[in-house]
């Protein structure tokens, strides 16, 4: 390898392998201080320029919209109380109405209890009149039966008479010889 050699000292080869590395690397450094310096004196000069956004329009908004929950907290206990009422007065009229239905629902019991001691000692009676309606009523229905199958009998004996009849002209009609002429004109 090359030998340089300068007042007297003398620098191999391999030498200049290990110096010039550690030259860029020194010079490397240097730079990146100096920008690193630079980007902090434009970040103070940012800094110090910052000016804080007005903000005054959201404060009014959040005071408007304090003031719209106030009073809707205001109107929605003044409702609850109201309903609280209603339920109190609807719990009330509950209570009378059961108490009323009870007392009728007593009454009625005790008119349905003296009804049916009354029953009991007729009871005879009407049950035998009711087996005797009963055995009237089905010997109308059997009877009522009995008339409407003759008379339906008549009119299906009737209505046959008459379809023979028909039958008998219009098979005379389409056999008369005056008839077959009339067509062909």
């Amino acid at each position: 390898m090359a030998n340089i050699e300068y007042e007297g000292l003398k620098i191999s080869g391999t030498k200049w392998l290990i110096i010039f590395p550690l030259i860029g690397t020194i010079i490397g450094g240097l730079w990146g201080g100096f920008e690193l310096y630079k980007r902090y004196e434009d970040m103070e000069q940012t800094i110090s320029q910052y000016k804080a956004p007005d903000l005054s329009g959201f404060d009014k908004r959040i005071e408007v919209i304090e003031t719209l929950i106030k009073e809707q907290r205001t109107t929605i206990t003044t409702e609850i109380g109201a309903l609280k009422d209603l339920v109190s007065d609807a719990q009330d009229t509950a209570r009378d109405i059961r108490t009323d239905i009870k007392g009728d629902v007593n009454d009625v019991i005790d008119q349905i209890s003296a009804i049916d001691k009354r029953s009991r000692a007729d009871g005879l009676e009407v049950r035998q009149t009711m087996r005797d309606a009963e055995k009237e009523i089905r010997e109308l229905v059997t009877t009522t039966e009995r008339r409407w199958d003759d008379k339906l009998t008549k009119v299906d004996t009737q209505i046959e008479a008459l379809e023979t009849k028909i039958d008998k002209k219009i098979t005379k009609a389409l056999t008369n010889p005056l008839a077959a002429m009339s067509k062909t004109k």
